[in-house]
């Protein structure tokens, strides 16, 4: 089978949730090395303006609020290609309030599927989550492994990937969804566990952490490069896994921190653990080319030294 080709260079796109982590991160990527024109849509409850590229396009958007408003704002501006960073991605939040989890990660996604559908865009990247999978094997996972997701965080990614290949084979929407593993750099927006360590730390050698479960670790301008492939050369109405297809420990991954011992804290353990989740990123190697750069020890003295040069503080 001939490969899709798209080319994003020089193009109108829109990174929705482009004042986050990620997303600011894509932002710089797709200005500074392949000069397009950006048009970044975000609500900054947790993104933050000071994370915008100086050369990107600013409109304040909450997606959940009108498919139509996605519409005319897509359409004025000419957008060739969006990509979906917005989310609710704490995980915390989901036991305290489903709902808003929901009207984020599904309804706010889907408006944007159709919005972008409705304007005549090249390509929609959605961003899930390998939350979708639950708790999996001690081994690399691919995406015919079962989808079992452990909140309503991942129920929500898990209901929008399926959307997204329905709808490819409903009305032909050009969208690929990408389920992300974690990630770890510069302009951290929520108390993931790698800020969290960094900062305890800080203050003390001496550490209180959740369970000591094993994450798949990708430096999020590895992410973005990668991403950006995808949604030139991925099949639309597909599914990719996105990581490093390594991973470490918590308390181990703490000890890389500068950590001395790691207490249990019985406050930062989740209702229903996962307790292996490692990227088999075979699918996605077979439409890309780009692989990470960026090492785990790498990744995490750039996570640290934003930090320091922050005022030894993260941004929320």
């Amino acid at each position: 089978m001939e490969k899709t080709k798209r080319d994003i260079r020089k193009a109108s796109v829109a990174v929705i949730g482009g004042a986050g982590f990620l997303g600011s991160h894509l932002v710089d990527h797709l200005i500074e090395d392949r000069n397009c024109d950006v048009l970044v849509l975000d609500n900054l409850i947790t993104g933050l303006k000071k994370f915008l590229h100086p050369k990107a396009k600013f409109i304040w958007c909450d997606i959940t609020h009108s498919e139509d408003e996605l519409y005319r704002i897509f359409a004025e501006h000419k957008i060739e290609y969006i990509f979906n960073y917005a989310a609710e991605p704490y995980i915390p939040v989901s036991f305290e309030r489903p709902k808003h989890v929901v009207d984020i990660n599904f309804n706010g996604a889907f408006n944007v599927l159709q919005a972008g559908h409705r304007a005549g865009v090249k390509g929609i990247l959605q961003v899930s989550s390998a939350e979708i999978y639950g708790d999996a094997p001690k081994h690399k996972i691919d995406e015919t492994y079962k989808a079992d997701p452990h909140s309503t965080y991942g129920v929500t990614k898990l209901a929008i990937d399926h959307m997204v290949q329905v709808r490819w084979r409903e009305a032909k929407t050009p969208a690929i969804a990408m389920r992300q593993f974690n990630c770890v750099g510069e302009r951290e927006t929520h108390e993931y566990i790698i800020p969290v360590i960094i900062e305890q730390v800080h203050k003390s050698p001496h550490i209180k952490l959740g369970n000591n479960s094993f994450r798949d670790f990708q430096y999020a301008g590895d992410a973005v490069r990668m991403a950006t492939e995808l949604l030139e050369k991925g099949e639309f109405g597909e599914v990719y896994n996105m990581g490093s297809e390594e991973g470490v420990k918590m308390y181990d991954l703490a000890k890389m921190l500068g950590a001395e011992t790691v207490t249990p804290d019985e406050s930062r353990m989740r209702p229903w653990e996962i307790w292996h989740l490692q990227s088999d990123n075979t699918k996605l190697y077979s439409v890309i080319e780009t692989r990470p750069q960026v090492s785990l020890p790498e990744a995490l003295n750039r996570t640290v030294k934003y930090f320091n040069d922050n005022g030894n503080k993260w941004d929320f």
